[in-house]
């Protein structure tokens, strides 16, 4: 395993708010009432062809060659165990009206995601629309925790080291998908908080390049399309939930939400109008789940020749996003 790029500053940079310093390099810990988490997160240098190409940046033993952009990579160990089904969601914080060209874009990345079986997608509420009283829902794209490419669960202290080669670790959703997903549920079925659960997720990540912040790799082939037009601005919300039950209620609300943890992310190229590209309060966003917030602080240079969708691109909505066909 080549040593680590010492002189490259990576663009992908994440920190715990509460402890005003980032890390790109080594997995950082925090840890609610809920549980404990570790996350590392790792991107290729996309707007720095030539270093990509030769390799010249950190894990490029791991993400050289392949098809993916990033990898996100997660333990969880819980405080306290989950009562209803938990989720992997992308949120956004306000509503956005999305039409068009980016309507269709949009469907065929839910079309594609759904492959995996009980997904929830919505595009939210506009508040401004919602009779008085009533909650309104945020955008929200929702999929279970098979969604996740990779799993393992293991003993306390016996936990693989996130940034080391995982390749053989626990079981991938690409060696056979039903399997995989029988084995997951299972685990899921019979959590402890004894026992540590490692994720790791990139099965979109060749079509959404987070550090030039677009949509790409041939959703609409020979173009690419801004992730804004989606999002609206700047930042976005990852986050794993339990979603409680409420009646007939079926829209994933924020009051239906017990979320055990949530990571706003951003490239520079497109940072929050609210806040600088490196950092910001829990004060400058919507959110009070209870939980200091982690976030994603992507900070590349503007890339040469950005180009973002023109109109009636064709929309090919036959793209396996997980990688289940």
């Amino acid at each position: 395993m080549p040593a680590v790029v010492e002189e490259y500053e990576d663009p992908l940079r994440w920190r715990f708010e509460e402890e005003g310093r980032s890390s790109e390099l080594r997995a950082q810990s925090w840890e609610n009432d809920l549980c404990q988490v570790k996350l590392l997160a790792m991107h290729r240098p996309t707007h720095e062809p030539d270093r990509e190409k030769d390799g010249d940046y950190p894990f490029s033993w791991h993400l050289r060659g392949r098809k993916r952009n990033w990898e996100l990579r997660m333990q969880l160990q819980f405080k306290v165990l989950p009562k209803e089904p938990l989720f992997f969601a992308l949120e956004l914080s306000r509503f956005v009206e999305v039409s068009g060209v980016t309507r269709q874009v949009q469907k065929a990345l839910v079309a594609a995601c759904q492959a995996a079986g009980e997904c929830y997608h919505s595009n939210g509420e506009d508040p401004s629309t919602v009779l008085a009283g009533r909650e309104w829902e945020p955008p929200t794209f929702a999929m279970p925790l098979y969604a996740f490419d990779q799993f393992e669960v293991s003993r306390k202290g016996s936990e693989p080291d996130l940034s080391g080669d995982l390749d053989s670790v626990g079981m991938r959703r690409s060696d056979g998908a039903k399997p995989y997903m029988a084995a997951l549920k299972k685990a899921l079925a019979d959590l402890s908080t004894e026992q540590v659960y490692t994720f790791c997720f990139w099965g979109v990540s060749q079509f959404l390049d987070c550090i030039r912040w677009e949509i790409t790799g041939g959703i609409v082939p020979g173009m690419t399309v801004d992730f804004n037009r989606l999002c609206g601005s700047p930042p976005v919300y990852f986050s794993v939930y339990e979603l409680q039950q409420s009646g007939s209620e079926k829209r994933h609300l924020k009051s239906r939400k017990r979320s055990y943890f949530r990571i706003a992310a951003w490239s520079a190229l497109h940072p929050p109008a609210e806040a600088p590209a490196k950092g910001f309060s829990n004060a400058d966003f919507s959110w009070d789940g209870g939980m200091d917030l982690l976030d994603l602080d992507l900070t590349p240079a503007k890339p040469a020749g950005y180009a973002s969708a023109a109109a009636a691109p064709v929309v090919d909505t036959s793209v396996d996003l997980l990688g289940l066909g």
